[in-house]
């Protein structure tokens, strides 16, 4: 797989590697856990029709005419103001995914990511934090 993420005491890193570096033109993406405002799990079908196109990069990524492919990296969408980051494997319409939802500041609003246990994590990031 050309990405992984994994959770810091203070952060989430998605780390890319071969294609996904290169088409990304970005080796990772560290998100302060400061920064996240919401997580939850929703199936995979749900958050693709959403997608019109790819930001960044070269590819088609409607996502309601080219369901269930690998998608990674910036992603424009409905109900999203803003930029999204997807780190999705190509997989199956229902499988769950992660959505993460970000303070508005520069940079990306949302993360949609492909991890092994989106509950566990999604629980994890949604409990309170101390400044």
């Amino acid at each position: 797989m050309g990405f992984s993420v994994r959770r810091r005491d203070d952060a989430l890193v998605i780390a890319l590697s071969g294609w996904d570096r290169a088409m990304n033109l970005r080796g990772r993406l560290v998100v302060p856990l400061a920064d996240v405002s919401g997580a939850r799990v929703e199936e995979r079908h749900e958050l693709e029709t959403l997608i019109d196109h790819r930001s960044v990069g070269i590819g088609t990524h409607l996502g309601r005419e080219h369901p269930n492919r690998r998608r990674v990296g910036t992603m424009l969408g409905r109900g999203v103001p803003g930029n999204q980051f997807w780190a999705v494997a190509a997989g199956d319409a229902t499988r769950p995914l992660l959505v993460i939802d970000l303070v508005p500041r520069r940079g990306f609003r949302r993360l949609v990511l492909d991890v092994d246990d989106p509950p566990g994590m999604a629980a994890a990031l949604s409990v309170p934090r101390s400044p």
